[in-house]
């Protein structure tokens, strides 16, 4: 044998007790058999058959490898195999850097950590750093969702994945697609930086910002965050909920529209209970009410809706007040029912109709296709229309119903104990006299907005007297009382 082999190899077994005995160098523990050629490949020795190497408490095995003793350096051929204190990667092509601790492996990467399995063609990971990077498509799967990204970043220290680009979660109970998005693989919690959708319970859910707690169900979504639904649209500057308390919290900014039934309310926080299907807005909050092509603005302390039974029922509590354009109302307290378009005044209300003004312990409006159709006034309703600065005419009974068309008053029903102050006039619209009626029940008829006719079903007792001689008390019924001060002008004037 030629002098120069024999000394190459006896360097072989000189480098192997040494490089056994320096942990900061590469540590072969074992090869079937070992190849040294000076002339072919004299920068590595050609390692084959179970070869086991580590280096700083990194275990590898594969079943070849080239070792670069100079350059502390190994490549790993088929079923090479990766075990950290953190991961355990596999695949079927390494590169180890002694030097710096790092590593490439490729071709049906798979890296494990007992939490979760990421897929991949390839992954550089610094042993000292803890750090795994891959920047070819990757797919994540537990036992109950999968995560793909075209890149992204591992940290196996504090167990956060960082993804990029074409983010996608799958589930059995949602999906999320995003572009940036940190994730904790022991904890399941996400966090979303930039567009991002959630998909789940025929929700859908965006933020610009946020994290979701998929062990737990906790969620918080910021920065342009809405949820929609089939028939509601929830938005606010951050948005919180957790499904096993079935609780929801809106803040700031909150606005939940009803595509449906063209109702949409504002306010600064809003709360969700699920359990009774219950929803509280609160901080200024205002409603709009689409009716008769026109917008109706309601403002009251707290609004809420819940659902019960068939109906969906939506309340205003304290301070109630509403304005459109020509219908404003007060009261303390009002429910709507959604689905049966209902609007019930409670407390107190007044209710302003052009230029009419009505009052009744409670005051009921049933909306047909977007408009109003009947008001009743149940209990002590009085209704009061200003002729002149002096004078005023007026209708009072126990029940009345004013029936409308195009939010004009085409029809009135008194029904018992009525009474009506008119003024009477001439040719000239001069006031010449009141005509007070007392009946039984009576039905009034509008034209234009204007008093037309008058029918009776018992014969009235009827009496005019001349402008001149009314006296001054007697120009008003009992419970007469003007309020147009109290009257929104405006939509702010509600607040």
């Amino acid at each position: 044998m030629d002098l120069k082999y024999i000394l190459y190899i006896l360097a072989i077994g000189i480098n192997i007790n040494l490089f056994s005995q320096d942990t900061k160098k590469i540590e072969i523990l074992n090869a079937d058999y070992t190849f040294a050629d000076i002339e072919i490949h004299p920068d590595y020795w050609r390692l084959i058959g179970n070869v086991i190497f580590s280096h700083n408490n990194v275990k590898m095995t594969c079943d070849s490898a080239y070792h670069y003793i100079n350059k502390d350096k190994m490549k790993a051929f088929g079923s090479v195999k990766v075990y950290d204190e953190k991961i355990n990667l596999s695949g079927n092509q390494l590169i180890y850097f002694g030097n710096n601790q790092s590593l490439i492996i490729s071709n049906n990467v798979i890296l494990e950590d007992g939490e979760m399995t990421l897929k991949t063609d390839e992954i550089t990971y610094n042993v000292k750093s803890n750090i795994a990077i891959y920047k070819k498509e990757g797919k994540i799967i537990n036992s109950e969702k999968n995560i793909y990204s075209k890149k992204g970043k591992y940290n196996t220290q504090n167990n956060i994945f960082y993804f990029q680009d074409s983010v996608t979660i799958n589930s059995n109970n949602y999906v999320i697609y995003t572009d940036t998005m940190n994730y904790n693989s022991k904890n399941e919690i996400s966090y979303f930086y930039g567009p991002s959708y959630i998909y789940s319970n025929n929700k859908t859910i965006y933020c610009e910002n946020g994290w979701y707690d998929t062990k737990n169900n906790k969620a918080q979504f910021k920065k342009n965050s809405h949820i929609t639904s089939k028939k509601n649209k929830l938005s606010g500057d951050s948005l919180y909920y957790n499904e096993k308390l079935g609780y929801g919290r809106a803040l700031n900014n909150v606005k939940l529209l009803d595509t449906i039934e063209n109702i949409t309310i504002y306010g600064d926080t809003g709360e969700y209970y699920e359990k009774i299907k219950k929803i509280e807005i609160k901080g200024k909050p205002l409603l709009e009410l689409i009716i008769e092509n026109d917008t109706l603005f309601l403002h009251a302390k707290k609004l809420s809706s819940f659902k019960e039974k068939n109906d969906e029922i939506l309340l205003a509590y304290n301070e109630v007040k509403f304005f459109k354009k020509d219908l404003q109302g007060k009261c303390d307290s009002l429910s709507y029912n959604i689905l049966d378009s209902t609007l019930i005044m409670y407390n107190q209300p007044i209710l302003w109709l052009n230029d009419f003004q009505i009052k009744s312990d409670t005051i009921k409006c049933k909306i047909f296709k977007g408009k109003i159709e009947k008001i009743y006034f149940v209990s002590n309703p009085i209704i009061i229309e200003k002729v002149d600065s002096l004078n005023y005419n007026q209708i009072k009974g126990k029940e009345i119903i004013v029936f409308l068309k195009e939010n004009k008053i085409k029809k009135m029903e008194i029904f018992g104990n009525g009474q009506s102050i008119y003024i009477a006039k001439d040719e000239q619209e001069k006031n010449i006299g009141f005509n007070y009626i007392e009946s039984t029940d009576l039905t009034l008829y509008f034209k234009e907005q204007k008093l037309n006719n008058i029918t009776y079903q018992i014969k009235p007792n009827s009496v005019t007297t001349p402008y001149e001689k009314m006296k001054e008390e007697d120009k008003y019924l009992k419970g007469f009382i003007w309020l147009n001060n109290k009257r929104p002008k405006n939509k702010n004037d509600i607040y």
